[in-house]
């Protein structure tokens, strides 16, 4: 499970598109460029290590494929933030709750400073400079030069879709900082659902289904429904690619016990994950073909104003539900 996906990836992959940049992707071969050696290995035998554990998580890169486009995106520092270390308060079947806890530190830290979580204040990581950055085995070679602010690499001018299923992709970073290291994906099939919304509600198992496709991947979900909770919660299921889930009902219950504010949010992702020791930390590679269904809870209504609330409700703007 990832940090980055725990707090941001998986869930703001509902957010649109992002807009087409050629003037700042800088990753886009022009012609001139020689050809990317083809990723080394087999795409049925090569290693692929999975994922990073929160705790040594310094970055991640991943492979997208969205409904209708597919984009490159990562970044890595040289530490890991505190509160992406979320700890597991509860797991059942292929699931597990992970609920975000807020350090504290008295007087509070500086701008370029984190809280840990013994109340110290250290350092916030900071943004690498990895060299340019390649993808190979995609339908066209990807070179990526960080992009200022932040040492972010990414590309949005891919064609969709940019990979086949059962295609061997690696990544290679120079990283003149903290030397050359490379990850490896495999394509995976576009992740079809027959259901665009999911409906959950207490006391009932939650079933998800998709259309299953044969290889190394597996699907994972990721939905929250706190979102403007102190400690919001995250639900995280890990499946085989056999076209069914479930979230048993205690995951249900124990989610909708942390709280219900905000619009829920979701995610259904074929991947795979691969992952290379860099500067100290962990860094990883997603490939995936990832869905992002309406997500609604039973008993419970998102609001922007008053108008979304039933007759007799009020819309509490500041958390977003109908009380």
């Amino acid at each position: 499970m990832k940090a980055q996906l725990i707090l941001s990836l998986l869930l703001l992959a509902a957010c649109p598109a992002p807009a087409l940049d050629t003037d700042t992707d800088t990753d886009t071969d022009s012609g001139t460029s020689e050809p990317l050696d083809p990723p080394e290995g087999d795409a049925a035998t090569v290693e692929l290590a999975g994922d990073c554990a929160l705790t040594d998580h310094y970055g991640e890169f991943t492979i997208s494929d969205f409904d209708t486009y597919t984009v490159v995106d990562g970044a890595v520092t040289n530490g890991v933030v505190p509160v992406t270390i979320t700890p597991e308060v509860s797991a059942e079947g292929d699931c597990r709750l992970l609920v975000r806890n807020n350090p504290f530190c008295e007087g509070g830290c500086a701008p370029d400073e984190t809280c840990d979580f013994d109340g110290i204040c250290l350092p916030y990581p900071e943004a690498q400079d990895l060299g340019q950055v390649t993808v190979a085995g995609l339908r066209v070679d990807v070179r990526m030069d960080p992009v200022q602010p932040g040492f972010r690499y990414f590309n949005t001018s891919l064609p969709h879709p940019a990979f086949e299923a059962g295609d061997l992709l690696q990544l290679r970073a120079d990283s003149a900082e903290d030397g050359a290291f490379d990850l490896h994906g495999i394509g995976v099939e576009p992740l079809v659902m027959p259901a665009s919304e999911w409906l959950m509600a207490r006391g009932v198992d939650m079933q998800v289904a998709w259309t299953p496709a044969a290889g190394r991947a597996h699907v994972q979900l990721a939905m929250r429904i706190d979102q403007h909770g102190a400690s919001p919660a995250t639900v995280f299921c890990d499946f085989d690619d056999d076209g069914n889930g479930t979230i048993p009902a205690a995951i249900v219950d124990d989610l909708i016990d942390a709280g219900v504010t905000g619009f829920p949010s979701g995610s259904l992702s074929r991947r795979t994950v691969d992952n290379a020791q860099t500067g100290g930390g962990c860094v990883d590679l997603i490939t995936q073909s990832q869905r992002t269904p309406s997500v609604r809870v039973s008993g419970f209504t998102p609001c922007n104003s008053q108008d979304d609330c039933p007759e007799g409700l009020t819309c509490d703007t500041v958390n977003q539900v109908c009380e």
